[in-house]
């Protein structure tokens, strides 16, 4: 009986050892915490609250408060197949945000211990958060949005969301783009958070998400940031064709 007792904590402690091992979360202390997001390999996610992070946050976060009622449905507009890191002020929402993300199919979150009040003792630095910026661009409704596209012979479409870093730091180089090919090809910003009918029926995942349009018709897609010089060389192959 002992024996059979003995065999049975055993296999349920390899099983659960398993589970552990496959899992897509991973706690961290602060010095792996910060290694890693100084690797650039993932995208850095504060889940507080607006005004939390008024008083600072982590140099190149992402922000979504966790108590946004659309939180989990915008946590999926990230890119899942990238790691993820996370934090909040001491450490138990950013846990349950990386819980509802390995529920959602993130490959990798990692999670920081003790929050950024770790971050603080260590006298890390921080950034001053920005004014909450306007719409980058109003809803559409997804009748206007095909209509638009196909009037246009060549039109580029930036999905993005307020939120989101990378859409941020794509802004000046679309900014750019619109600038170098006016009169030749449309540029449009389109806000999935604002237009999230037009995200579905396009199957936008992961922001930003870049489009290339042909009278109305899908003809490249890029996910995740893009260098200008990419952009062009994609934009003029279609004009020169």
């Amino acid at each position: 009986m002992h024996s059979f007792l003995s065999r049975f904590i055993i296999t349920l402690l390899l099983v659960a050892g398993t589970a552990f091992a496959d899992s897509p979360i991973e706690d961290l202390s602060v010095n792996e915490f910060k290694a890693l997001v100084d690797s650039g390999e993932g995208i850095l996610l504060d889940v507080r609250t607006p005004k939390e992070v008024a008083q600072g946050k982590i140099p190149g976060a992402s922000v979504l408060n966790i108590y946004d009622e659309n939180f989990e449905r915008k946590l999926n507009f990230m890119q899942k197949d990238k790691p993820i890191y996370v934090y909040c002020r001491s450490g138990g929402r950013s846990s349950q945000a990386a819980k509802t993300m390995s529920k959602n199919g993130f490959s990798k979150v990692y999670n920081l211990l003790g929050g950024i009040g770790t971050w603080n003792k260590a006298e890390l630095p921080l950034e001053k958060a920005k004014s909450v910026p306007k719409k980058l661009t109003p809803s559409i409704s997804p009748k206007d949005f095909a209509q638009t596209l196909s009037q246009s012979r060549l039109a580029l479409v930036d999905f993005q969301t307020q939120w989101c870093t990378p859409c941020k730091q794509m802004e000046p180089i679309i900014d750019a783009i619109g600038a170098e090919f006016k009169g030749k090809a449309a540029i449009l910003k389109i806000d999935v958070d604002a237009n999230p009918e037009i995200a579905d029926q396009y199957e936008v995942q992961g922001v930003p998400v870049f489009v290339l349009f042909v009278k109305g018709e899908e003809k490249w897609r890029h996910s995740g940031t893009i260098s200008r010089e990419a952009l062009e060389e994609r934009i003029n192959r279609e004009i020169n064709d």
